[in-house]
């Protein structure tokens, strides 16, 4: 079978890989302790749950959803960006997604032209540099380190790369390096967007989820964002609803009417009962996000004590449910992935899944319960696994 040139163009995609390590492991009968997909396994509340039910009776839901979208479900969005995050929305700056990685690809074949540029801060989530890949653009990479807490310094981007550029994409709360971002920078990137007219994209999936109440701004909440900005959104990190495939966009209503438009040539909108428990999912009291956020907090907190006693030097992430993590020396990533699996059966992501600049670092997801996750560090030290320079 022939593969198309755009296909062909994609970097290898490891965790297809892992895919098969991890089968191969389980046909031999091994317990493995899977923390490799970022897949959350605290359970959505209970009302939304019993809001689907209720909504997969209503014969209505099961039509095609309207290109235009849901209007309850764009006016809870309204109320949502208002009383979390103090920004307002109108309701046709409101695009409901069937997921926000659809919307990040969908967006990049909406504005991108082969040849275009993009700027992408690597590490990062794999669909932020693969769907304008797919699109044909050429992702210009923005390096990020450690030292400066994985936050690109715009400043040093020269201004004939800027100039040619026609989009930035940035993530904050991150994956995989669960980095966070301060109001400034996000002042700093809205003024160079208007300054070279790019197109600023923020991947806001890890919004409500950080830690000891140091709570991540929204890129929107900058004066004059919302002229060059699209932010998505996700309710599968917020409210445990990663297989129900829904999310938003906000922003700019200009760029939103892109996305809008490839939509209605490409599909339809997410199924109608699940946009009715949605809407249930954002008027949720925010007694669960807390309850939620303490979950995370705890097994962040295993993790990060279990591998700093064998020899690890972590700082505990304030948001995200990733702990990024280097690898001992005499490993690569993917040597180490596969020495943690053949050994202790414990299933991490290999840092260089997240592009090249991921190389020398693994992600460990924060995605089973205390008891398994102490038993992972267990295993490494039994297996005499450590972190030596």
């Amino acid at each position: 079978m022939h593969e198309s040139k755009r296909l062909a163009k994609l970097p290898t995609y490891v965790f297809a890989l892992l895919d098969q390590l991890k089968s191969e492991q389980r046909a031999q009968g091994k317990d493995l302790i899977d923390l490799s997909i970022g897949s959350p396994n605290v359970p959505p509340p209970p009302a939304v749950v019993e809001a689907l039910k209720k909504a997969l009776d209503n014969p209505q839901n099961h039509r095609y959803s309207s290109f235009e979208g849901n209007p309850e479900f764009k006016q809870a969005v309204v109320d949502w960006c208002k009383r979390q995050y103090e920004i307002d929305i109108e309701k046709n700056e409101v695009v409901e997604l069937i997921g926000s990685k659809e919307g990040l690809v969908h967006l990049a074949f909406a504005t991108l032209d082969p040849g275009d540029r993009v700027l992408v801060p690597l590490p990062a989530y794999p669909a932020h540099f693969r769907g304008p890949i797919l699109a044909g653009a050429e992702v210009f990479v923005l390096p990020t380190i450690e030292k400066n807490g994985f936050i690109p310094d715009l400043d040093n981007i020269d201004e004939s790369i800027a100039k040619k550029s026609k989009m930035l994409i940035l993530s904050y709360p991150t994956n995989p390096t669960a980095a966070c971002a301060p109001k400034s920078f996000f002042e700093k990137a809205v003024t160079f967007a208007k300054k070279h007219d790019i197109i600023l994209i923020h991947d806001f999936a890890y919004a409500e989820l950080y830690f000891e109440g140091k709570k991540p701004p929204s890129c929107l909440a900058v004066k004059g964002a919302k002229d060059v900005c699209v932010e998505f959104h996700t309710l599968s990190k917020t409210f445990g609803m990663a297989g129900w495939r829904v999310g938003f966009a906000v922003g700019s209503k200009e760029i939103l009417d892109l996305i809008r438009k490839m939509k209605t040539n490409l599909d339809y909108g997410p199924f109608g009962a699940i946009i009715k428990a949605s809407v249930a999912a954002l008027k949720t009291p925010n007694d669960y996000l807390d309850n939620m956020r303490a979950t995370y907090q705890k097994r962040r907190d295993i993790v990060v004590d279990g591998l700093n006693s064998l020899g690890w030097s972590l700082k505990k992430p304030m948001a995200a449910m990733y702990v990024w993590a280097q690898v001992p020396a005499g490993f690569n990533s993917m040597s180490f992935t596969n020495e943690l699996m053949d050994k202790t059966g414990v299933v991490v992501s290999p840092g260089t899944g997240f592009g090249e600049l991921g190389e020398g670092y693994i992600r460990i997801s924060l995605v089973d319960t205390n008891q398994r996750l102490a038993e992972a560090i267990e295993r490494l030290q039994k297996a005499g696994i450590r972190f030596h320079a």
